[in-house]
């Protein structure tokens, strides 16, 4: 096969024949499909784990997958990626293991910088080993989707494109959570839906360099335009709190968990870390010049502080 090698991303939640039926279609339009990624949270999820063992044991076993990978000269290969939330845990090339903190919940503060740097790794790497690549963007919760379009509007380029698949509601409803994970023949048929989406770098093609930027050189130009005053007032708090304060606000500000988890990871009790707390805000609200009746949350800390501890 002489075509471009192609390597599918697709977002997944718990329903793996997303995955399967998008291939088997890719498969039969003889796209040069050679590697699958899927991009996942909650890998302690039991519905992701389960995702995860029928895809494998689907691209180990499946019939027509094999000879394919007999026509290809080499396997069809399957891999799993965690959202994380450090950057530098996604790995540069495609066969390091990540650590680092995995994204559990859709609702974690982390959870959309995460998303977003996780699939622009992923794509910046794949496009480095030559490959173009398609983006799925039905499996999973929509954030996932909407943050890996935004990664790719970065990244892509003439030779690439975003899918959704359509399943008919009778077929998915049978399909459930993988009890079917291919489409026979006197099934309905799905459809693969062409995303439009115009790459920055073909608009503009100046920003070619900043496109294929690090993640953490993005970042970093990020935080180098964040506003003096922001500034100003984080170094205002920082210096009027104590010690042990900061280590709170620092551990708010890193993961933007709540309160229960933060009093656990410093091992204090809750009481204490809500004294701790109602001294940050109220040294937080006279740095911002905010009036005592506006509620402040973790979330403010997370947002403020969260990318400038660095910098400070």
């Amino acid at each position: 096969m002489g075509e471009t090698p192609t390597a599918l991303i697709a977002t997944l939640g718990g329903k793996p024949q997303v995955v399967t039926f998008a291939v088997d279609e890719l498969l039969d339009q003889h796209i040069a499909l050679h590697r699958v990624c899927a991009v996942h949270l909650a890998p302690s999820d039991p519905a992701i784990q389960r995702s995860l063992s029928l895809l494998r044991q689907a691209f180990d076993t499946h019939p027509p997958y094999q000879r394919y990978a007999e026509r290809l000269g080499t396997r069809l290969r399957f891999d799993s990626f965690t959202i994380r939330e450090r950057s530098s845990d996604v790995p540069d090339s495609m066969s390091g293991v990540a650590s680092g903190r995995a994204i559990e919940r859709i609702d974690d503060f982390a959870a959309p910088t995460a998303i977003w740097l996780t699939v622009h790794r992923l794509i910046a790497a794949l496009k480095r080993e030559g490959y173009a690549v398609i983006l799925l963007v039905t499996g999973g919760p929509r954030l996932i989707g909407l943050q890996a379009l935004s990664a790719a509007s970065l990244l892509f380029d003439m030779h690439d494109q975003c899918l959704h698949l359509y399943t008919p509601p009778e077929l998915r409803e049978r399909a459930g959570r993988g009890d079917i994970l291919h489409r026979s023949p006197d099934d309905p048929e799905v459809r693969l839906v062409q995303v439009p989406l115009l790459p920055i770098n073909m608009i503009a093609p100046g920003l070619q360099q900043a496109a294929l930027a690090s993640p953490q050189d993005v970042l970093a130009d990020g935080k180098n335009r964040l506003s003096q005053r922001d500034l100003q007032c984080a170094r205002q708090v920082l210096g009027r709190l104590t010690p042990r304060q900061r280590e709170v606000l620092r551990e708010f500000a890193r993961s933007g968990a709540d309160s229960t988890t933060v009093a656990h990871r410093l091992n204090i009790t809750q009481a204490t870390l809500d004294s701790h707390k109602a001294r940050i805000f109220e040294e937080c609200r006279i740095a911002w010049g905010l009036p005592q009746n506006k509620r402040l949350s973790h979330r403010f800390l997370y947002e403020k502080f969260g990318g400038v501890l660095e910098a400070i």
